[in-house]
């Protein structure tokens, strides 16, 4: 990569970097650095989405909800073909969870969607391998929950940011960035770059980024999460993804068979995640607890670090008092869902503005978000 200057670069090609990348780019310059070979090698490449309204912080909710029109209506030539698909989600617990379960229904009513409370002969019929006693509270059904197509999305994001004009670097690792009057001189270990903002999208290694850039971390909480497929036969395609409200598990069909998590959250250092046998064992022996379903191998296991600022709401906004240095981490999970909202709140702060009117009739605001709460 030759000497560059660029109005801003923005570290890390997850999912939060491309989107970010791709929204500034219809008015700046804009240069995406990325450590690895590839695009959305980590927590992106790794996880199975849900465009849903019920899970997640406030924060998280409100930002997911601002975010179907992107979903359901993409820009033109962004993708070929649609980025959802029905899926459904449903909420269960058992004894004690009830109350846990009508909040949550509770919420979802506030947002004006189709979520509500539902029975135990419903939560039955929506779920036949459900065993008994996880159905004998009922549940929370959001019927409108849809699966997103990953891949897609973060290929339209970067082959739209580079149809604006903006580069990407792959093999590209930060080492240092130093401001400077009216911006930063930024080295990678492709060569050195001025710019006039550092967009740190760094996930699980933001506080590292953070570093080498002079900036305190924000003391984010890097947690590995594992999941696994099992065979299943036909009829799983039609269930709805299957939450514990008590975070013991999640289920939900899967090409072929049944993706399974046990929701763990294991602290991790930032790396390349792998999962753990007793993870494994642990998402299968919950699965068996749950429903009657026994699969007795894992066609294919994984890991991927999902990344929290200390109070669990994402970080997006100017670092106090260093200039052209701006957080977009800390979405622990949600980022796929969030990812246009997220964007858009960006670039809004960073002419100058409040969030968009979509995020504010929610109850955000650049307060909400911004990282000067931790300061």
């Amino acid at each position: 990569m030759p000497h560059l200057d660029t109005d801003v670069l923005v570290v890390g090609a997850g999912i939060a970097g491309a989107s970010a990348a791709w929204a500034l780019a219809a008015e700046r310059r804009v240069l995406l650095v990325e450590r690895e070979p590839q695009p959305g090698q980590h927590a992106t490449g790794r996880s199975a989405a849900l465009l849903n309204e019920t899970s997640g912080t406030p924060a998280v909710v409100a930002l997911a909800t601002c975010s179907p029109p992107f979903f359901e209506e993409p820009p033109p030539g962004f993708v070929e073909h649609p980025l959802l698909a029905p899926r459904g989600l449903l909420w269960v617990g058992g004894p004690g969870d009830e109350a846990a379960l009508d909040a949550l229904a509770d919420r979802g009513r506030r947002i004006g969607s189709s979520i509500r409370r539902v029975g135990p002969a419903e939560v039955r019929a929506l779920v036949p391998p459900l065993r008994p006693e996880r159905a004998s509270v009922g549940g929370v059904h959001e019927p409108e929950a849809r699966t997103i197509d990953v891949a897609a999305l973060l290929q339209g994001y970067v082959r739209g940011l580079r149809a604006r004009g903006g580069a990407i670097a792959t093999g590209s690792a930060l080492e240092q960035a130093v401001a400077v009057s009216g911006g930063w001189v930024v080295t990678t270990s492709a060569g050195t770059v001025r710019c006039q903002h550092v967009v740190n999208a760094a996930g699980a290694w933001g506080d590292d980024v953070a570093g080498r850039c002079g900036v305190r971390p924000l003391g984010l909480l890097v947690l590995r999460r594992t999941a696994c497929i099992v065979p299943g036969d036909e009829s799983l395609t039609r269930l709805p993804m299957v939450i514990d409200v008590a975070g013991r598990f999640y289920v939900e069909p899967e090409a072929g068979g049944l993706l399974v998590s046990p929701a763990d959250e294991t602290p991790s250092p930032p790396c390349d995640a792998r999962p753990d046998e007793l993870d494994v064992a642990l998402a299968l022996e919950r699965l068996w607890e749950a429903t009657t379903l026994r699969p007795r191998h894992v066609r294919r296991a994984w890991a991927g670090l999902r990344t929290f600022a200390p109070d669990r709401a994402p970080v997006v906004g100017a670092e106090p008092g260093v200039p052209g240095y701006w957080w977009l981490v800390g979405q622990g999970g949600a980022g796929i869902k969030t990812a246009p909202a997220v964007a858009a709140a960006l670039v809004a702060l960073m002419a100058g503005e409040d969030l968009p009117e979509p995020a504010r009739a929610l109850g955000l605001d650049a307060r909400t978000l911004s990282p000067g709460r931790f300061r």
